[in-house]
């Protein structure tokens, strides 16, 4: 009941304004390991600025479900556009964090005129925090058995925290109806990352089994106006502590009729090392009011 009054009220604040919208939706990610996650958001604001409260939940195969709740809002200028999120994860199998992070980006043209060719060039700068902890903290000891053999054990002692930051730049042009769009992100830790950390066995947040980032970079095409608006991703991952980089590469169709959009999509990531690649298979659903 709470959640249902909640819902409406976000509904009935943006419904009661002129030029007023408000989007709801859903997609459901399926991968290997019985992986299958969801993201359910709702966006509601005018032609100057929105906000956007979502879930993003998911679960596999001899993992326990991770749940992260996000709140953004952003303002939309003719020569400028920001946009800001919060966001927590709340404590599941010892992990927990929090995040924050921002963004700005400058319209290099302008409002283009009727008709124009070049819609968009944009430039931007974003920044996040992001506040990791986990229960894994090792010492270790010796205990002698019964039979007088003596056996190394690990025990918990302390939390492990570990302060991430990622920034970087951002670039996109949109012509013909076509939007390309780029990104670059570095990342720094407020403590030295060591193999040891790399090699515990338990995820700190999807950092630690799949590595601790250092860089990345990534581009995507999206063609808005085709009948399917068909779209496309390459993202490459750069690690610390020598391990191989990663890439993922991604393709997505969606198609509006009437106030929905639905929309499907295919994600091969590679781990690298010779590591055998994973796919994701994905489909949406958004209602527009």
């Amino acid at each position: 009941m709470k959640r249902q009054l909640t819902a409406a009220v976000f509904f009935a604040v943006f419904a009661g304004q002129a030029g007023a919208y408000f989007d709801a939706g859903a997609r459901f990610t399926y991968g290997p390991d019985s992986y299958s996650g969801v993201n359910v958001f709702g966006e509601g604001g005018n032609d100057d600025y929105y906000l956007r409260p979502s879930l993003n939940t998911y679960k596999s195969e001899g993992t326990d479900r991770y749940s992260t709740y996000s709140l953004g809002a952003g303002l939309d200028r003719p020569l400028w556009r920001g946009s800001a999120e919060i966001s927590l994860t709340p404590e599941t199998g010892g992990y927990k964090n929090s995040a924050v992070y921002a963004d700005l980006a400058f319209n290099l043209i302008g409002e283009p005129g009727e008709d124009a060719d070049l819609e968009d060039i944009s430039l931007g700068v974003f920044a996040g925090l992001t506040s990791h902890e986990d229960s894994y903290s090792l010492s270790t000891g010796t205990v002698s058995s019964r039979s007088g053999r003596r056996t190394s054990v690990s025990t918990l002692t302390s939390s492990f925290k570990l302060g991430q930051t990622d920034y970087g730049l951002t670039a996109s042009v949109r012509a013909y109806g076509v939007r390309l769009s780029g990104r670059l992100t570095k990342t720094d830790y407020d403590k030295d990352v060591t193999a040891e950390d790399r090699q515990l066995p338990i995820n700190v947040g999807n950092i630690g089994v799949s590595g601790f980032q250092d860089k990345a970079v990534s581009a995507r095409l999206r063609f808005s106006l085709l009948p399917l608006s068909p779209e496309a991703g390459y993202s490459k991952t750069y690690y610390l502590l020598d391990q191989a980089d990663s890439e993922a590469m991604n393709v997505g169709l969606s198609q509006k009729i009437g106030s929905a959009t639905l929309s499907a999509g295919w994600e091969g990531f590679s781990p690298g090392g010779g590591v055998v690649k994973s796919d994701y298979y994905s489909c949406g659903l958004t209602f527009s009011f």
